[in-house]
């Protein structure tokens, strides 16, 4: 727990006894740490310099803790004061780094990111410099750190005054756990469309940085292309933006509340809004976790019920009765599937 003030195991062993205890002497120390008696003299001087603890007058040398209520503070402190410092110093650096690039010819607006390990991590980065927006489209394959940890919009834009906009193909919403994931980003405050078909893959942060496959249908994404500033990201933000005009929102306001001649279940309001998606029946007892009959009989009971001949007149009238609003209107919220989530949101 210590090692954020920069104690290694050692020093924190010897710290904690101290704190736990009346002045001990070096054998004492020794004894109850279990340490040698040269580790053991190293660890005591760092947490000496470090403050922590103080000697005490006489034969043999005792140590004790100095009050850790403001020990502690004073070196939390100090590394605040040094994270600021390094903080202005990335600053520099980084304007630095793009006046020197300001004047390179076209070649140095893109940047070819190889491996999958690395693809991640730039993923992960421009998830974690965006200021205002991380906008994208998504799409498999998905990009996931040398941990199998997959690169996730959501831990990136809790807690910060950042919008997250994504794009999914209708196709991907067929992936196991895909739904569930989706929803689950909502929740976290990402906004979501749909289009029949994603014609690639994109991960926008700020008009600052782009990063796109650089096969155009990869089956592995372990090549990408950096693009910075330029006519080039320029055009890729414009043709976020269009799809986005001509997505479809994924899921209904969370406030507006039907009446009692018009009460879905849960499992009813979400077969609509996967229907009104244009899953066939198969995909949606996959996301629901239902059997493929019952979906069939749900879907035909709710045909009858709205006086509906086709599948796409039942999206219709369900959404004139409120049920169901393809236009981002009002509905009834989705509950969680419980699903296993599938590869997270991100390049």
């Amino acid at each position: 727990m210590l090692e954020v003030l920069g104690l290694d195991q050692r020093a924190e062993a010897v710290y904690l006894v101290l704190v736990d205890n009346r002045p001990l002497a070096v054998d004492e120390l020794a004894a109850r740490t279990g340490l040698e008696r040269d580790p053991l003299e190293s660890a005591l001087v760092r947490l000496e310099d470090g403050g922590l603890i103080a000697r005490m007058p006489g034969r043999p040398v005792s140590w004790t803790a100095l009050p850790p209520e403001h020990a502690v503070e004073v070196l939390l402190l100090a590394r605040e004061r040094d994270i600021r410092r390094v903080r202005a110093l990335a600053h520099r650096l980084g304007e630095r780094h793009h006046r020197a690039r300001a004047g390179q010819d076209s070649a140095s607006l893109i940047e070819v990111i190889s491996g999958r390990d690395g693809v991640a991590r730039c993923g992960q980065q421009l998830f974690r410099r965006a200021e205002r927006e991380i906008r994208g489209i998504d799409a498999p394959p998905y990009a996931e750190a040398g941990d199998g940890t997959p690169v996730n919009s959501v831990p990136d834009i809790t807690g910060r005054r950042l919008t997250s906009r994504f794009i999914h193909g209708r196709d991907a919403l067929t992936l196991p756990g895909a739904v569930g994931r989706i929803e689950r980003d909502i929740a976290a405050g990402e906004e979501v469309r749909v289009l029949p078909q994603a014609p690639m893959k994109l991960l926008l942060a700020d008009d600052q940085a782009g990063l796109i496959p650089l096969v155009a249908t990869p089956q592995v994404l372990d090549t990408c292309i950096l693009v910075h500033p330029s006519a080039l990201l320029d055009a890729l933000s414009t043709l976020f933006e269009t799809l986005w005009q001509q997505g479809q929102p994924y899921v209904p306001d969370r406030d507006a509340e039907g009446g009692a001649d018009d009460f879905l279940s849960d499992e009813e309001r979400r077969i609509l809004s996967l229907l009104g998606m244009g899953l066939p029946d198969e995909a949606i007892a996959r996301q629901l976790g239902i059997g493929h009959r019952t979906v069939q009989r749900r879907v035909q009971a709710l045909l009858v019920r709205l006086g509906a001949t086709s599948r796409f007149q039942a999206g219709i009238l369900a959404a004139r009765r409120g049920w169901w609003m393809p236009d981002g209107g009002q509905g009834a919220p989705w509950p969680e599937t419980g699903t296993a989530p599938a590869a997270a949101a991100g390049p």
